[in-house]
């Protein structure tokens, strides 16, 4: 085997979901029809570091440090099902890193990293780059077969970039960027905030239990009201002078039709965090994800995010973020 030292760094970026969430669902849109989605993606990053291995060993840092003799032999499965879809069987090193936790935030940290692997390993093998549904698809495909249990909307947020409302159907996804003026999106931005609950939370429970209730038409009236939400938040956002504190006040109703349809989603202690936070600035906001921890995403008062975020310091992590235009992407490589 030649070792000729090929490294190539891609990113992803990771994703926030302002409404819609639970519509993304495969079956949602075979029961109803259509989902509807409005989400970014955002300037927190899923890192993927390939290159040659100077042995015939695979090698994989994640947690920990993993080598063995095959591709097939790792346990992180994210990375076993990747390099093998890509024939990337001996000789490779791999390393993965995340801007926030790797699980657990609900940012779309899972979709974001199987995202970059992919763009890693196509561009490792010298292979044409995806379409950024293609991409989605893909991604989704793999994170399924390694056990992941969800939608489809992180997929497509992370494989597309920017601000987007996606819709589902049963024929297929339909992915609608939003281009909001400069000077729009800098106040939109400027309004938006994330808190970390100090709480990471493993979903797949959570999912399960949501993904069960899609198939309960007794509680197909939360669904539908969820995916109005959707369709008005975009409505809103769209508008020439969008009304910030409207969309706040969206993201509060979202939460609370959430929490009514999965009371799994919070606990006592997200419970009086996101009470506090609307008592010191916030108009209103949203455990991201399947729920349980992770971050909260919130519309601040006008003029109040940083004393928010000083006065929430050291207890809470408080997270100033941008929206990103931009999908899955290799930033450095050395051929």
């Amino acid at each position: 085997m030649l070792y000729d030292r090929r490294h190539i760094v891609v990113r992803a970026p990771t994703r926030v979901s302002f409404a819609g969430g639970g519509t993304d669902f495969e079956e949602y849109a075979r029961e109803f029809g259509s989902g509807h989605t409005v989400s970014a993606a955002i300037d927190l990053y899923s890192h993927v570091h390939l290159k040659d291995m100077f042995d015939t060993n695979v090698r994989v840092h994640h947690e920990i440090i993993e080598t063995a003799a095959t591709a097939s032999r790792i346990r992180h499965a994210y990375a076993r099902l990747a390099l093998e879809r890509h024939g990337l069987f001996r000789g490779v090193e791999l390393a993965m890193t995340s801007d926030v936790m790797a699980t657990g935030s609900g940012l779309g940290t899972s979709s974001s990293l199987m995202a970059a692997l992919v763009t890693a390993c196509r561009a490792f093998r010298e292979e044409a780059p995806l379409e950024p549904g293609d991409l989605a698809r893909s991604t989704y495909e793999l994170e399924t077969e390694a056990g992941t249990v969800g939608g489809l909307q992180d997929q497509y947020a992370v494989a597309y970039g920017g601000l987007n409302a996606i819709s589902y159907q049963a024929k297929g996804v339909t992915v609608e960027p939003l281009a909001l003026p400069t000077e729009v999106e800098s106040e939109f931005s400027d309004r938006l905030i994330l808190v970390y609950t100090n709480l990471a939370r493993y979903d797949h429970e959570i999912q399960l239990r949501h993904r069960e209730g899609i198939a309960d038409t007794a509680r197909a009236e939360y669904l539908e009201r969820i995916l109005a939400i959707s369709h008005d938040f975009r409505t809103e956002l769209t508008k020439d002078a969008p009304d910030f504190d409207h969309l706040g006040e969206v993201l509060h109703e979202s939460w609370q039709l959430k929490q009514d349809f999965n009371p799994s989603v919070t606990n006592v202690y997200v419970a009086q965090l996101y009470e506090h936070l609307r008592e010191n600035g916030i108009i209103g906001g949203k455990i991201l994800g399947a729920g349980g921890g992770g971050f909260i995403l919130a519309i601040v008062r006008e003029g109040t995010k940083q004393q928010l975020m000083y006065d929430l310091y050291p207890n809470f992590v408080a997270v100033d973020f941008r929206i990103v235009h931009h999908g899955a992407e290799v930033v450095w490589q050395n051929w």
